[in-house]
This record gives C-alpha cells, sequence and structure tokens, in this order.
C-alpha cells in the first residue's frame, strides 16, 4: 500500500513546505524592496537638507576666492633747479604724457635772464603742475657756509616766496637730503640740522627724496640706466625702505633733459610709472603730512 496523502487527506508534507518556503520568500522580497526603496529616499533628502555647518563654511571658501583690493602705491616725481635750460623740455613732456609733477623753483633763476623769465610764466600758466620753493639763491653752491647762518637761510626762502608766489609752503633744501614733515625728521648731514629745523619752524615742510636719477653735473648727461632705475623705484616700494611705506619721491634736474635722447628716456620712464597699475602720479603737496602746509 503506498502512503502519498497526509492522515486527513490533504496534499503530502512536502507540497506544504514548498508553499510555505514560497510565501516567506516572496514576503523577503517585498521587504527588501520597501527597505531599498525607504532608504533611497532618505539619501535624497539628505542631499536636499541643508547642513548649516557646510553652508558656512561655502560662504568662507566663497570670501577667500574674492581678491583683495590692492592700495596703489604714490609715486612723486620732482623737478629740481629751473628754469633753466632743460624745464621747458620737462614740462613739454609731461604735458604730452598729462600727467601731475613737482617743479622745485630757484628764485635767482627766474630772474638771470628774459628766456628764464618766459619759462616762468609758462610755468606758472600750466594747471596740470606744482611749483615749490627751492630758496632764492640755492646757497650760491656754497652750501656749509649757508648752513652755518640759519636767519639766512630762513630769509632766503622767505625771500623766493615772496617773489614767485607760491600756493604752498612746500620746501626742499639746496644740496642737502633733508625732511621735516610730520615725523619725518631726517638730516644726511647733521651739520645742516639748526639751520633746516629753523627754516621748518618758520612754516616750510621740507621734502628730501627717496630715489635720484644722476647726472653728470659737467656734460648734463644721464647717469643712471632708465630700467634700472625702474627697478630700484619698484624694489623700494615692494620693500617698504622709502620714507613712508607705500610712497616715493624721485628727485630729477631739469638740466639733465637738454637733448632729444634725453627726453626720450624721461618719456620713457613716465610711460612705465603711469601704465602700471600698481602706481599712481602725484604732486608732492598730497605727500602724507603736506596738505596742510597748502596756501
Amino acid at each position: 500500500m503506498n502512503v502519498s496523502t497526509s492522515a486527513t487527506g490533504g496534499e503530502p508534507p512536502s507540497a506544504n513546505r514548498i508553499k510555505i518556503f514560497i510565501l516567506l520568500l516572496s514576503l523577503l522580497f517585498v521587504f527588501v524592496i520597501s527597505c531599498t526603496k525607504k532608504e533611497k529616499g532618505s539619501f535624497t533628502e539628505k542631499k536636499i537638507v541643508a547642513n548649516p555647518v557646510i553652508r558656512q563654511q561655502q560662504k568662507n571658501t566663497a570670501t577667500t576666492l574674492v581678491k583683495p583690493i590692492l592700495r596703489k602705491k604714490k609715486i612723486y616725481l620732482t623737478f629740481d633747479d629751473g628754469p633753466n635750460r632743460g624745464t621747458m623740455n620737462v614740462l613739454n613732456a609731461v604735458k604730452e604724457e598729462n600727467i601731475p609733477v613737482s617743479f622745485f623753483i630757484v628764485g635767482k633763476h627766474v630772474f638771470d635772464s628774459p628766456q628764464q623769465q618766459a619759462t616762468w610764466q609758462q610755468l606758472k600758466e600750466d594747471s596740470t603742475i606744482e611749483l615749490c620753493n627751492h630758496s632764492y639763491t640755492h646757497a650760491l653752491n656754497h652750501y656749509t657756509k649757508f648752513y652755518q647762518n640759519p636767519a639766512g637761510v630762513i630769509k632766503d626762502f622767505e625771500q623766493s616766496a615772496g617773489k614767485l608766489g607760491f600756493d604752498n609752503n612746500v620746501a626742499r633744501m639746496p644740496g642737502r637730503n633733508a625732511w621735516r614733515i610730520d615725523s619725518i625728521d631726517h638730516t644726511d648731514i647733521k651739520e645742516s640740522s639748526a639751520a633746516i629745523d629753523s627754516a621748518h619752524k618758520a612754516g616750510f615742510a621740507i621734502m628730501g627724496w627717496d630715489i635720484e636719477w644722476m647726472f653728470d653735473h659737467k656734460t648734463f648727461a644721464l647717469t643712471t640706466d632708465t630700467d634700472l632705475l625702474l627697478r630700484r623705484i619698484q624694489n623700494m616700494l615692494d620693500a617698504s625702505t622709502t620714507r613712508t611705506p607705500g610712497h616715493l619721491v624721485l628727485l630729477a634736474h631739469d638740466q639733465a633733459f637738454q637733448t632729444q635722447e634725453s627726453v626720450a628716456q624721461l618719456h620713457y620712464l613716465i610711460q612705465q610709472l603711469k601704465n602700471n597699475p600698481q602706481y599712481v602720479l602725484e604732486l608732492a603737496g598730497n605727500y602724507p603730512g603736506c596738505e596742510k602746509f597748502n596756501k
């Protein structure tokens, strides 16, 4: 007798087990699918919900990527000893280049010849430049004797101011790189200090220079290579070795620009400076501390 069914007459036990297994397997599959969907949904939610810490970090990163505004370095082009044979060449060059410069005038030179008087008139009529006091006699080039008499130094500068009518009291001492502007107190030759102090107490802002464009005093030819001068200017400003960091006073002399070659070098220097986005050209009267000496 073959036994193929259960005692109750239903399906064999093996068939029941198969059905139960299939049912459990189906339930497990449904559970896995459901969990996967929930996990995907939660992952999407996590992406959408903003994390405040991350957002702040993103803002900080964006801020650091903004380039800081660079403060331009100021250069003051100053020309001494005019009016003389090179003054009109300098004036014409700066007018062509459309830049501000300051001329430090020797009073006596204005009256030395009709040509120098005419040059002085043209200087006065140009509103883009600035005229400053470089004494009346320029010490007659006898500097030691000149500075031994403080009262005489004051009288010399006051004579120049009275005859020429400068609209500021910015002055440069003849034959001395001396400074008396606010906290800047410098004298290259100490024996001259008392006289220079006296001129400052009399109301003059004494301006020296940071770098000089050298020339031969016999031939009047420039002796400093222009590209070398430009590199020195940049190095001094970058290293903050000027009297006032970020400000550089350049000294040149009118009489060094009497030839076409020297005038071409002047144009080249000016163009390199004015086209450099790091620099801005200024009048001497705008040097820090000089404003109060303008009339």
